[in-house]
């Protein structure tokens, strides 16, 4: 192969070399620059996480909130029909109902995040 790279130890023999680039010009300088590229002191990848990171926080929040509104509207229609609940509305019962779709919704979030 005519290709010589850096820190290539040649164990014995002659030869000369065409250096074509150095420094930043080559493949291993332009790929070092990259990294260092910052965003508020933040290397690319980490940029990349923090999107990552805020689009599955965004996506838990959304499921976790449709989730207790589903559950709401269906826990509504049913007392409204009267198909889950033959008798009156009980503070100690029916809100307690409410409060178990409220964690069931944070408990989606919290697993999504």
């Amino acid at each position: 192969s005519p290709a010589v790279f850096a820190g290539t130890y040649v164990e014995e023999g002659e030869g000369l070399m065409v250096v074509l680039a150095v420094g930043t010009n080559t493949y291993q300088g332009m790929m070092v620059e990259k990294m260092n590229e910052d965003e508020d002191g933040k290397s690319v990848l980490q940029t990349k996480l923090d999107d990552m990171t805020a689009l599955i926080t965004r996506g838990g929040a959304i499921a976790g909130a449709l989730t207790v509104l589903v559950l709401l509207v269906r826990f509504g229609m049913a007392f409204w029909d009267r198909s889950c609940c033959k008798e009156r509305w009980d503070n100690a019962i029916h809100h307690l109902e409410w409060l178990r779709f409220f964690v069931t919704g944070v408990t989606i979030f919290v697993v999504a995040v």
